[in-house]
């Protein structure tokens, strides 16, 4: 038995005793329960990175049409909540919208405190979904180095390409990078045969005059068939293609949760681009049907409509010749939204234009027909109602060129 030296002293002894072993033990017990307890004290730190990607519900501006994609990089410990945007471009860039045409203005990634990035979107209005990806510790701090780095260096600048190298595009990039693999491999969600002009659609839908705009300046590129890797160029593909993806038997996306919830208002569109040509046709009609003494506001009307289409034409032809955005190139509408037609708002009409005419309305069948022969274009309601206008109108100017040009010829015959 064991006794403290004092009841050994005094001869009074405790008939509780241990022996050495116990001691060890209940001393054992003791520092775990005064750990625990230091340790219930002290809140717990968490030093794990956490990567997750931001996606952005589309906007009412232009720019915002299609939506955006960034990388969210937390850490509790540390108290870090970034966000990574390659969205980024400067507005007092000297020629802004010059360069912006053109297509050299540069883009660049920059970054700020979540806080402020969900507050922005608040003010616009915009839905935020977040989906939390299922990256290994040295995965995460890999990809935060990289996008730390890039920050800081020359290399945060590039060249915008919508369909290639945007957004959206630089941070499946990175993902690919850290992962060294393609984590996505669910394609049967998606449907196989479906073309760029078409992944479109749904955007520019709220926006009918954008849309118009947008689907008359896109050439042959934008009507190739997207393969499930390049759809993701826009962000909601992106988000579905993560939320259907797996790795190593385990699912990509380890939580999806919203961070903003919002629905904005989609005012009715009447004054569509449909609705005015409609319009303008009808007007173009009633106008043909007025008295002779009225017969220059016809005229009128129709210089008035070539001009414009006209214009359209050479916008078309100089957007290819000095703009670098690729989907913009080979745009064969040209064949019948023609420069020329500027020229046909301005003649008199004569008989030696009729060759002329001729080759222009040419253009325009060629050029309509190639949707439905070559199956090159996808042909849309805007752009037909359009076509047919102008054709009408060339083959009214036709015809009035031969039947101006017989009194002339027997005016110039003597007996």
């Amino acid at each position: 038995m064991i006794y403290s030296p004092t009841e050994k002293a005094s001869g009074r002894v405790s008939a509780f005793y241990l022996p050495a072993s116990g001691i060890r033990l209940l001393l054992l017990a003791f520092l775990w329960v005064w750990g625990a307890g230091a340790a219930a004290a002290t809140p717990a730190t968490n030093d794990t990175l956490a990567i997750s990607l931001l996606t952005c519900a589309p906007g009412s501006e232009t720019y915002a049409l299609f939506g955006h994609s960034a990388l969210r990089v937390t850490n509790p410990g540390r108290g870090l909540d970034r966000v990574y945007n390659y969205g980024t471009f400067d507005f007092r860039t000297p020629n802004f919208y010059w360069r912006f045409l053109r297509g050299d203005l540069r883009y660049f990634l920059s970054a700020t405190s979540f806080a402020e990035f969900r507050k922005s979107y608040r003010q616009e209005n915009r839905a935020v979904t977040e989906q939390v990806l299922a990256l290994r510790q040295p995965e995460a701090q890999l990809l935060h180095q990289q996008l730390e780095t890039t920050l800081h260096s020359g290399a945060r600048f590039y060249q915008y390409q919508f369909f290639t190298d945007n957004c959206t595009t630089r941070l499946l990039g990175h993902l690919r990078s850290v992962t060294q693999a393609q984590p996505l491999h669910h394609y049967t969600y998606a449907d196989s045969a479906i073309r760029y002009r078409q992944l479109l659609a749904p955007y520019l839908a709220p926006a009918p005059w954008v849309s118009f705009g947008i689907n008359i300046g896109l050439g042959m590129p934008a009507d190739r068939y997207a393969s499930f890797e390049q759809r993701l160029f826009l962000p909601l593909e992106l988000q579905r293609a993560l939320a259907h993806a797996s790795r190593l038997g385990r699912p990509f996306v380890q939580q999806t949760r919203p961070l903003l919830t919002t629905t904005p208002p989609r005012p009715p569109q009447v004054f569509t681009p449909s609705f005015f040509l409609v319009g303008l046709g009808l007007l173009l009609l009633l106008a043909q049907l007025l008295p002779a003494r009225y017969s220059l506001v016809p005229r009128v009307l129709q210089s008035s409509f070539l001009a414009a289409a006209g214009l359209m034409g050479c916008f078309l032809v100089g957007l290819q010749l000095i703009s670098l955005h690729s989907p913009v190139h080979a745009n064969y509408q040209v064949l019948w939204l023609q420069p020329t037609h500027l020229l046909w708002a301005f003649v008199q009409p004569r008989r030696v234009w009729r060759p002329f005419l001729a080759a222009a309305l040419l253009g325009i069948v060629v050029g309509g027909s190639l949707g439905w022969v070559v199956d090159y274009i996808e042909p849309t309601s805007e752009s037909g109602l359009l076509l047919g206008l102008l054709f009408w109108q060339l083959l009214v100017l036709f015809r009035r060129c031969g039947q101006v040009a017989e009194p002339l010829k027997q005016a110039g015959v003597s007996d």
